[in-house]
């Protein structure tokens, strides 16, 4: 993912400063200034393409719950869009709103002093537009969409709460309690509700979301953060948890044509000898062993030998529809 934008976020929360990076695949990842390290990503407003310009609105009064003040981040995409969103960021796609602001290229935004007005630039429109700011009309969505609960984090899989992806979650986060304390058990197991935090790679992994060892290192490391915040040592996940954590970390789009050409050209061209891609793929970067190699080939395409896959010199499209199943490939 490339990063297209950031914004300041300072000390949220009474916490440690933060800065806030958006990148290409609509993700926002909170770091912290001091070492770069990433506490929290979230999913971000899908309006239109990514955010390409972040601006924090004034601070704000807390409303009548609340003591701390309400923060908004004012945005922009490349082209058209511009939008509102509330803090802390969490990936509730009601606390974001985006509207059309300028027919094509939008190449400037700010904000009054006040915070009560939004300023756009396009391009090739030659206008400038001011816009009045209303943060609080948002509450009314947010609350009637979900509030700050889990349900707007299960509108977003397939079919809902009442979807035929919600139930597998659901039947996968059970077996891994049960795989958790042993399969072959005859104790009486535990329904605890929560699974270990080794766990989550598989879990993940069972319902269609392949994070690398990094990237799965990362999200341990973002729930070890926040149980620390409230000095919480629990080393489990609840199922809210996964499936907030599966909503803000999976990817918003598949893998594209332009990818694959882009990783093969990495690895040495854009056409490659198919033993010489076998012998990349388990030396360079998160290696896999022969045997990790043979299992990923058998359950992408049922057999553990490429040969019978792939011809002598491999290329984007053969790799796309040998390997990877695409049907659509072009």
């Amino acid at each position: 993912a490339v990063p297209t934008a950031c914004v300041w976020l300072g000390a949220q929360m009474g916490g440690e400063p933060c800065i806030a990076v958006v990148n290409d695949g609509y993700k926002i990842r909170s770091l912290l200034a001091d070492d770069m390290a990433v506490k929290k990503t979230t999913l971000g407003p899908t309006y239109g393409g990514a955010l390409t310009k972040m601006l924090m609105l004034p601070n704000e009064l807390g409303d009548a719950t609340t003591l701390l003040p309400t923060r908004h981040m004012a945005y922009a995409t490349h082209e058209k869009v511009i939008g509102i969103a509330k803090l802390p960021f969490d990936g509730n796609p009601n606390k974001a709103m985006g509207l059309i602001a300028h027919p094509g290229e939008l190449t400037g935004l700010a904000v009054s002093w006040d915070g009560k007005w939004l300023l756009t630039a396009g391009g090739d429109d030659l206008a400038v537009h001011l816009w009045q700011v209303e943060p609080s009309a948002m509450e009314v969505t947010i609350r009637a969409a979900g509030g700050n609960g889990i349900a707007p984090f299960e509108a977003q899989l397939d079919g809902g709460k009442e979807g035929d992806a919600y139930q597998e979650m659901v039947d996968y986060f059970y077996y891994a309690q049960l795989r958790a304390q042993g399969e072959d058990s005859t104790e009486p197991r535990r329904i605890t509700g929560r699974v270990p935090l080794t766990e989550l790679g598989n879990l993940m992994r069972a319902v269609g979301y392949y994070p690398s060892e990094r990237e799965l290192e990362e999200i341990m490391q973002e729930v070890r953060m926040s149980r620390a915040a409230i000095e919480q040592q629990d080393d489990t996940i609840g199922f809210e948890d996964f499936l907030r954590l599966y909503i803000n970390h999976r990817p918003v789009l598949g893998i594209s044509k332009e990818q694959i050409e882009e990783a093969l050209k990495t690895l040495g061209g854009a056409k490659l000898g198919r033993d010489e891609l076998m012998r990349m793929l388990q030396v360079q970067g998160e290696a896999l062993t022969p045997d990790d190699l043979a299992q990923c080939l058998r359950a992408l395409v049922g057999v553990a030998d490429i040969e019978q896959i792939c011809p002598s010199q491999v290329d984007s499209k053969s790799f796309a529809e040998g390997v990877l199943g695409f049907e659509d490939y072009a």
